[in-house]
């Protein structure tokens, strides 16, 4: 994925993920089964807007999970 793509997907997850995350979604609280990680399943069930799309582009290891540095980047 190019640099332009992903900084594009990024500024739309800020955006798209705005409302839930400033409501007080902490990695913590989105964690649900508290492995250390979050899962597209996880965030969408905090945060129903956020795409497969933005969620592959904060995943920078792409390893389907996000860590708390990568959780970071879909905050606002």
């Amino acid at each position: 994925m190019s640099k332009r793509l992903t900084a594009a997907i990024l500024v739309g997850a800020f955006t798209v993920s705005s409302a839930a995350l400033a409501q007080g979604m902490s990695f913590e609280a989105v964690d649900s089964n508290q492995d250390g990680f979050v899962t597209f399943e996880e965030i969408t069930a905090a945060n129903p807007a956020m795409s497969e799309d933005l969620f592959k582009a904060a995943d920078a290891d792409q390893d389907s999970m996000l860590d708390p540095d990568e959780f970071a980047t879909v905050q606002p």
